[in-house]
C-alpha cells in the first residue's frame, strides 16, 4: 500500500498540541477495503499499512482527558486512508477519527458537481441518512468541510461483502459461497433489506436506486442499505426535474445510441445524476419512462428484481447496452425465475412474489416493501396461502393437460412435452397433494404408454432384447445338439445312400454354427438374421431324404418358425416364406416329376417311398416316436415360458394399475381416460 499524500499528512500531535493519550499498544491499525476485502491500516503519522482491523483502545489514564472535546480543525483531527469507493457523486475515504479513535468513512463531493447542482444533492443525501435511524442504514456521524474545502460526511465505518460480489460468486459456482449463502439465507437477508426500506418509505423516502451493489451483508449477519444519493422525499416541494433524454409514456423505441455500453453499476457505483436517475436493469419502469411519476413503487420493483436473481442466479433484465437494458426493462410484465432456471427448483410461492413485484404497471405491483418482505416471510415459515396454492395447482394441472394434449400433435416432440406435463404435474401435486386433476393426470402419464420412446428407453428395450435373444440362441443350439441321439437310429434302420445322411448332418452342424456366431454378435436392430435362415431353410430342405415333406418335417418347421417369431422384433414375415417353401416345393417338385416321388396312392393307402434308409418296422417307429416327442415337448416349453412371461408382465402392469388408481380419488378416476 502507499503512503496518504504528503498534504495530507500532520506532525504527530493532538488537539492540543500535546498527545491525546498514550496507546495501549503500539500496533499499528487497519480498516477493510469493502470492494477488494482488503486491509488497510492508518497509523498515527498518517500512513497506510496491512494489519490489525480498528484503531486499538486508547487509555486516558494521564494526559489531558478534555482535549477530545475541544475544537479542533479537519487536519487535526482526522487522517486519510485509503479511497473505498467512487460513486457517480463523489468518493468515500477510510478515515482515521483521532477525536474518538475509531476508523470512519468520510464521502466528500466531486469538485465537478458542484456545477451541476450536486451541492444540493449531496446535502440531501447527508441529512436523509442522518435521519433514518434503522440498524440497516448506515449512521451519520459528522458532517462540514475538509482542509481542502470539500463537504464531506462521516459515518460508520461498513465492513462486509456486497450482495453483487455473492450473486457473481454464486453464479461461477463457487463452493464456498455456495456453502455460505443458502436460499434461506438470502431470503432471510433480503427480507431485512425489504423491511429496511419500508422503514424509510413509512418515512417519506425512497431510495431510488436500490441494487445488490448497494447492499451490504456483513460477516456476523449484518445487512446495510447503502448510497442514499438518489433518494427523494415524498411531497417534498422540490423534486429532482425530469429526465432530459426523452422516453416517453409508449413502449416505442429508446432514444439512445445502440452502442452506447453497459456498465455493471452493481460492481462499479456509476449512477448518472441528470439523466435516468438508477442503475439499467433495477430501475422500474416508470423510472424510464417519466421521472416526475415516480412512489414507493419503485423500490419495490427493485427488491422484485434482486428476488429474481437470488433464486434463478441470473440477471432479469440482459443484454450488452443501456437501450437493450431498458428495452428488456420496458416489456417484461411480470418475471418467472421459475420458467428462466426450471433447473433450480424454485418454489412456485416465490416465483409467484416475484412476478407481482415486477409488473410494468405500479398499480399491479405489491403495495409496499413490508408486503413483500412478509410473504417472504410467511414462506419461509411454511405459512403458505391455502387458496393461492390451490389456485396455481389448478394452472399447473391445466398446463400439464395441454402439455399431454400437445405431445400428441403431429410433429410434436412427445418426449419434451410429457417431461413438461410431468414437471407440472408434480408442481401441481407438491401445491395441493389432494389435487384430484393432477392425480389423475399422474396416473394417466404413468401407465399411457409414448408413442416414440426416448433414447434412453430405446436402448434398455434393446439391451433387453438382446439378452432374450442370446438365451435364445443358446437355446436353439442345445435342441439341435439332440439330433446326434438320431443317427444311431437311422444306422440302425439302414442307410440306402449314405451321402444323404453326410449332407443332413453338414447343414445342421452349419445352423449350429451359424447360431454360435450370431450369439456373439447379434444383429443390428436384431432383425431377422438372413444368412442364418438360409443356413437354416438348407438344413431343413434336407430332411426331405428321410420322410419326406409331410411327415415329421412340418413339426420341426413349426418349432423352428415359432422360435424365430419369439426372438427377432423385425422381418418376421419371411418365416411365413420359409416353412411353406420347406414343405410345398419339394411336393411341388414331385408333381412336376422333377424328383423321384416320396409318397404313391394305392387303394386307399399311402405309401412312403424313402431316399435315405429302409423302413423296418421297430426302428422307425422309435425314430418317429422320439422325433415327434422332442419336437412336441420343445415347442410347448418354448411357447409356454413365453406364455408366463407374458402372463407375470401382465400381472404386474395390472397390480401397478390398480396401486396408481388407488391415488386418484374414487369419484374423479373418469379423469384418467380423458
Amino acid at each position: 500500500m502507499s503512503s496518504t499524500d504528503d498534504a495530507a499528512r500532520l506532525p504527530d500531535q493532538t488537539l492540543a498540541e500535546r498527545p491525546l493519550a498514550r496507546r495501549a499498544t503500539d500496533a499499528p491499525t487497519q480498516t477493510v477495503d469493502v470492494s477488494t476485502d482488503a486491509t488497510v491500516e492508518v497509523g498515527s503519522d498518517g500512513q497506510v499499512w496491512n494489519d490489525g482491523d480498528t484503531l486499538p483502545v486508547e487509555d486516558l489514564s494521564d494526559g489531558d482527558a478534555a482535549a477530545m472535546f475541544r475544537a479542533a480543525t479537519f487536519a487535526n483531527r482526522y487522517r486519510r486512508g485509503e479511497v473505498l469507493g467512487i460513486g457517480g457523486m463523489g468518493e468515500v475515504r477510510g478515515m482515521a477519527d483521532r477525536a474518538t479513535g475509531r476508523v470512519v468513512a468520510m464521502k466528500t463531493i466531486r469538485d465537478d458537481r458542484e456545477a451541476e447542482g450536486g451541492l444540493r444533492r449531496f446535502a440531501r443525501e447527508a441529512r436523509i441518512q442522518a435521519q433514518l435511524e434503522h440498524p440497516a442504514v448506515v449512521p451519520v456521524y459528522d458532517v462540514g468541510v475538509d482542509d481542502r474545502g470539500n463537504l464531506y460526511f462521516t459515518m460508520k465505518r461498513v465492513r462486509g461483502e456486497s450482495l453483487s460480489r455473492v450473486l457473481t460468486r454464486l453464479r461461477e459456482g463457487d463452493p464456498e459461497t455456495v456453502r455460505r449463502y443458502s436460499r434461506r439465507k438470502l431470503l432471510t437477508l433480503l427480507s431485512q433489506v425489504a423491511m429496511t426500506l419500508e422503514y424509510a418509505h413509512r418515512r417519506g423516502v425512497v431510495h431510488r436506486d436500490l441494487k445488490p451493489g448497494n447492499i451490504m451483508l456483513g460477516a456476523f449477519g449484518e445487512v446495510y442499505v447503502l448510497d442514499w444519493g438518489l433518494a427523494d422525499l415524498q411531497n417534498a416541494p422540490e423534486h429532482v426535474p425530469p429526465s432530459p433524454i426523452g422516453y416517453s409514456q409508449s413502449r416505442a423505441a429508446i432514444p439512445l445510441p445502440a452502442d452506447v455500453p453497459l456498465v455493471d453499476s452493481s460492481l462499479r457505483p456509476n449512477t448518472v445524476t441528470g439523466h435516468v436517475l438508477g442503475t439499467p436493469g433495477y430501475v422500474a419502469p416508470e423510472q424510464i419512462k417519466d421521472q416526475r411519476a415516480l412512489d414507493l413503487r419503485v423500490d419495490v420493483y427493485a427488491l422484485g428484481v434482486i428476488l429474481f436473481e437470488l433464486l434463478s442466479h441470473e440477471r432479469l433484465h440482459a443484454g450488452t447496452t443501456v437501450a437493450e437494458v431498458f428495452t428488456a426493462t420496458l416489456t417484461t410484465d411480470g418475471a418467472s425465475p421459475r420458467a428462466r432456471a426450471p433447473a433450480k427448483d424454485i418454489p412456485p410461492e416465490l416465483d409467484e412474489l416475484c412476478r407481482a413485484a415486477t409488473r410494468l404497471d405500479p398499480a399491479q405491483r405489491i403495495a409496499s416493501a413490508g408486503e413483500l418482505a412478509r410473504r417472504i416471510e410467511a414462506y419461509l415459515d411454511g405459512d403458505r396461502d391455502l387458496e393461492t396454492r390451490r389456485r396455481m395447482a389448478e394452472a399447473s394441472a391445466s398446463a400439464a393437460a395441454a402439455a399431454l394434449t400437445a405431445a400428441h400433435a403431429p410433429g410434436a416432440d412427445e418426449a419434451k412435452a410429457r417431461a413438461v406435463a410431468l414437471r407440472e404435474i408434480t408442481t401441481a401435486l407438491g401445491l395441493d397433494p389432494d389435487h384430484a386433476r393432477a392425480r389423475a393426470l399422474l396416473v394417466r402419464i404413468l401407465t399411457e404408454p409414448a408413442q416414440t420412446a426416448d433414447a434412453e428407453a430405446a436402448r434398455a428395450h434393446e439391451r433387453a432384447a438382446v439378452v432374450r435373444f442370446r438365451q435364445a440362441a443358446r437355446h436353439a443350439m442345445l435342441a439341435m445338439l439332440t439330433y446326434i441321439f438320431y443317427v444311431p437310429l437311422v444306422l440302425w434302420m439302414g442307410l440306402r445312400s449314405p451321402w444323404m445322411l453326410a449332407a443332413v448332418a453338414t447343414t445342421i452342424v452349419g445352423v449350429i454354427g451359424t447360431t454360435a456366431w450370431y450369439h456373439r454378435h447379434p444383429p443390428a436392430g436384431l432383425r431377422l438374421p438372413l444368412a442364418h435362415v438360409i443356413v437354416s431353410t438348407i438344413s431343413l430342405a434336407t430332411g426331405v431324404t428321410l420322410f419326406g415333406p409331410f411327415v415329421l418335417l412340418p413339426s420341426i418347421v413349426i418349432a423352428t418358425g415359432v422360435g424365430y417369431i419369439a426372438v427377432f422384433e423385425h422381418r418376421v414375415r419371411g418365416m411365413f416364406a420359409m416353412a411353406l417353401t420347406v414343405v410345398m416345393v419339394p411336393i411341388a417338385l414331385q408333381l412336376a416329376g422333377v424328383v423321384p416321388p416320396w409318397y404313391e396312392f394305392d387303394g386307399g393307402a399311402i405309401r412312403i417311398m424313402p431316399w435315405m434308409t429302409e423302413f423296418p418296422r421297430t426302428p422307425t417307429l422309435v425314430l418317429l416316436i422320439g422325433a415327434h416327442a422332442i419336437a412336441i415337448v420343445a415347442s410347448l416349453w418354448f411357447v409356454g415360458r413365453i406364455r408366463q412371461q407374458g402372463l407375470d408382465a401382465e400381472r404386474r402392469l395390472r397390480a401397478q394399475a390398480w396401486q396408481l388408481a388407488q391415488i386418484v380419488p374414487e369419484d374423479a378416476r373418469e379423469l384418467i381416460t380423458r
